[in-house]
């Protein structure tokens, strides 16, 4: 990162990385800015202000300059003076020109609007895992292939497509719920952490801690405590799977680089590896296929995460074209 000086508003509005930490696009960008704002405190107010104005929350002064408003004010001045309007004509022309600076603000402050609730839209590749700061101050980790939609202006209401997990802000003052929806169901809470997949056509929730209301699509309620877990299908509506999971690693720690199989069959150990690369998995024979895994695999280098596949279950694993195939030893 090239160091400058950040005096002026237009010193941050210019930075590109600046940018980026308010959009929160950008790991690198987002840990330098976050370090940067914490160790430069008497710049807060300028902070702020650049980046409202970034995120489009500020009136934008140029649709309605002063120098456009002096130039029409001097415009009507001059028609005024070129006639000599009776009193009842000066009182027309002053609703007039009334309903045109009331049109003038309309027309403003719908675009302050528009852009204030524009949609924000988070996305990842295949093997990315992206760390996002809400407004309202709650985290999320996007999982690789995935997305997260919010307006601006309530960004305490998401959607999601794919996998996150979510670290939610409790609003103690105003007790806001906090929404996270899906082609399933949504997600209902105040302050808490769980972990919503939305892949495989199903909508899994898991949560770690704090108490959640799911809403199915079918109308149903369900209330979820800490280690619970439950798998949902609107195309099937039905709830696939509803149990507790003592160890929540299992769930989570691919937000932490890797993946955590406990007695898991190497089928579906793989199908975590297909959601976080796109690879499509081919087993050459049923021993390979029904082999179980224990232990952790990274999953933020493919290479890596086969050869510690390979070495854990005693396997073969070929990459060809966009498949990996397996075979035992």
């Amino acid at each position: 990162m090239i160091k400058k000086q950040y005096n002026t508003i237009n010193d941050f509005l210019d930075d590109v990385s600046f940018k980026n930490w308010v959009h929160q696009n950008n790991g690198t960008d987002v840990g330098f800015w976050d370090f940067w704002i914490a160790n430069n405190p008497d710049k807060q107010e300028l902070i702020h202000k650049a980046k409202d104005l970034v995120l489009g929350v500020s009136f934008d002064k140029k649709f309605v300059s002063k120098q456009k408003v002096a130039f029409e004010w001097d415009k009507l001045e001059a028609k005024i003076k070129a006639k000599k309007p009776a009193p009842k004509r000066k009182l027309k022309f002053l609703k007039q020109f009334s309903a045109a600076a009331s049109i003038l603000l309309l027309i403003s402050t719908g675009f302050y609007f528009i852009n204030s609730n524009s949609k924000v839209t988070h996305k990842t590749n295949y093997g990315e895992i992206l760390n996002i700061k809400l407004q309202d101050g709650s985290d999320v980790t996007l999982n690789s292939n995935s997305s997260l939609s919010y307006y601006k202006n309530e960004s305490r209401k998401v959607w999601l497509s794919g996998e996150a997990f979510f670290q939610v802000d409790k609003k103690v003052a105003t007790n806001a719920k906090f929404w996270v929806l899906t082609d399933d169901l949504s997600v209902e809470v105040y302050g808490t952490s769980f972990n919503v997949n939305t892949k495989k056509k199903k909508t899994d929730v898991f949560l770690e801690e704090g108490n959640i209301w799911l809403k199915l699509k079918n109308g149903a309620d369900k209330k979820m405590i800490p280690g619970n877990y439950i798998s949902y299908s609107a195309d099937k509506n039905e709830i696939l799977e509803d149990k507790n999971i003592f160890n929540a690693t299992i769930k989570t720690s691919w937000k932490n680089g890797s993946l955590l199989f406990e007695n898991l069959s190497l089928e579906k150990a793989m199908e975590k590896i297909e959601e976080s690369y796109g690879f499509s998995i081919v087993f050459e024979d049923d021993i390979s296929k029904n082999t179980l895994i224990t232990g952790a695999v990274p999953i933020t280098n493919i290479d890596i995460c086969i050869k510690a596949i390979e070495k854990s279950v005693d396997v073969t694993i070929v990459k060809k074209d966009n498949s990996l195939i397996i075979s035992k030893k």
